[in-house]
């Protein structure tokens, strides 16, 4: 971080979320490959099913027990998902392998950490897609108590808690101070 731009980190309220809709999904993947497998008319849907299970079960199994021991994941769940989708491409099933791929950049998305980005030329704020505001839209901009506060200038107001990475790093005062040096070169 130098005087000239300030990348602040928020909390990422839907990475919980994508992440019990992504151990849902990987049930069902297992429960519906098991079926197949149960099923399969013939050796080549029999092994791809079985591959398949396994892996989604064995996906399940590491990114539960990863989020309880509050691990970081070395594997990406977009990575399962993309080959779980590839899966059902070979099988021949297009709308549960497009739903999943729908579903793996939807989660790309949704599992990325939150950085607003604050410079002398704009505030980017990171929603998809990252909404830029110019320093001419911004009424006011602060930090105060680990809490970031950004007023528009069209009666919006943005208020969140910083991430606790970000919240030891910044300087209030100086962030504060910057801000308003780049408010009053925009008016």
């Amino acid at each position: 971080m130098t005087s000239e731009r300030y990348s602040i980190l928020l909390p990422n309220d839907k990475a919980r979320t994508y992440f019990f809709i992504s151990i849902i999904l990987l049930l069902v993947n297992m429960i519906a490959f098991g079926f197949l497998l149960a099923n399969a008319a013939d050796e080549r849907m029999r092994n791809i099913s079985a591959v398949a299970t396994v892996f989604s079960g064995a996906s399940l199994i590491y990114f539960i027990f990863n989020f309880y021991l509050k691990r970081p994941s070395g594997i990406k769940p977009i990575i399962v998902f993309v080959l779980l989708s590839a899966a059902w491409l070979f099988l021949s099933n297009f709308v549960f392998a497009i739903s999943l791929l729908v579903f793996a950049v939807a989660a790309y998305y949704t599992s990325k950490k939150f950085e607003l980005i604050v410079s002398r030329e704009n505030i980017i704020y990171p929603s998809f897609p990252p909404k830029i505001f110019t320093w001419q839209e911004v009424s006011n901009a602060m930090i105060k108590d680990n809490v970031l506060t950004i007023d528009l200038k069209n009666n919006k107001l943005i208020q969140a808690v910083i991430e606790k990475e970000s919240a030891d790093t910044i300087d209030e005062e100086a962030f504060n101070a910057f801000c308003a040096k780049c408010l009053s070169v925009s008016l």
